[in-house]
């Protein structure tokens, strides 16, 4: 089975995606428990910002030895790939985790979830405006509304208060960085290696922010054998979870991957509970699973026509 195939057959795409937002759950916790052991206090950006640096630009190398072994020899950019794939970790990696990591750092992890799910149904509106073969149908819609009252009802009880620009704000510039970055990996993925692009966007995107949180006056203490595993961990999931993405939106409609992210809140709660110890079995949580797996089905639903990649 080619990979075209198999990232695009519909059992298997959805499978993949499932393991990928199961992943980026996991990095609630451990990023929050990585900050205690750091002692990064919640005003200092240069630190978070260079936290997640070494987060991605492991996570590029990882995906770069991988493709090394796998394709017995250096992988590398063309020429004509440098810029395109530059600008997908510019959006993707250095301007959604900059803006995500300070806004998360001025706002509720409920209102971050709950801004954060609204990517989702924006990438659902915009993508068929960039492919044709991505329509926009009142199933999608409806889909969308229900998966969204989801992570709405998930974080019910947090829901309130007023608006920071560098709160909710910097929240909201993340998740339309991430939007941008999505769309703009499935524009440039045709007649690409998704591990090639997947490993550079990385490895450009996280040295932009180790740049950055220095010159902001980051410092991290990675002498301690649990920080480096956790870090690594990290990296580890960022690697697995973006090169899967990449050639999920290469062979998919956006809006059928994207949709999928409306479950990272979940898992971020379900993970926060099992690593954490925190209370996450509730009405609240019960509901707000099946209302977000509803509103995926419903997206996901295809007519009798195959959908035309443009790849």
């Amino acid at each position: 089975m080619n990979s075209k195939k198999f990232f695009g057959n519909k059992y298997i795409s959805v499978i993949l995606a499932l393991l990928c937002v199961i992943l980026w759950g996991t990095a609630f916790p451990v990023i929050k428990s990585c900050y205690e052991m750091f002692g990064i206090p919640s005003y200092d950006y240069g630190s978070k910002v260079l936290f997640a640096g070494y987060r991605f630009f492991i996570a590029g190398i990882m995906v770069l030895l991988v493709g090394i072994i796998s394709n017995k020899g250096f992988i590398y950019p063309k020429k004509r790939d440098i810029i395109p794939i530059g600008i997908m970790g510019f959006l993707q990696i250095f301007l959604q985790y900059l803006f995500s990591y300070i806004g998360l750092s001025n706002t509720t992890g409920t209102k971050t979830s709950v801004i954060t799910a609204l990517g989702s149904f924006l990438a659902v509106i915009v993508s068929p405006v960039f492919f044709k073969g991505d329509r926009l149908t009142v199933k999608k819609i409806i889909g969308c509304i229900v998966g969204f009252a989801g992570v709405i009802v998930i974080n019910f009880q947090g829901i309130g208060g007023g608006f920071s620009f560098f709160g909710e704000g910097f929240v909201t510039l993340s998740t339309i960085a991430a939007t941008g970055g999505n769309i703009y990996c499935k524009k440039i993925s045709k007649g690409r290696n998704p591990m090639t692009v997947s490993a550079y966007h990385l490895v450009f995107g996280g040295t932009g922010l180790i740049i950055l949180g220095t010159i902001l006056g980051g410092a991290l203490d990675v002498l301690c054998i649990r920080v480096i595993l956790l870090l690594l961990y990290l990296g580890f999931i960022s690697a697995v979870s973006f090169t899967l993405w990449t050639a999920l939106l290469k062979y998919n409609p956006v809006s059928k991957i994207l949709i999928f992210n409306l479950l990272i809140p979940i898992f971020g709660t379900i993970w926060s509970g099992i690593l954490l110890g925190e209370e996450v079995i509730n009405l609240y949580n019960i509901v707000s699973v099946a209302l977000i797996s509803v509103g995926i089905v419903l997206v996901n639903l295809q007519r009798s026509e195959k959908y035309k990649d443009e790849n």
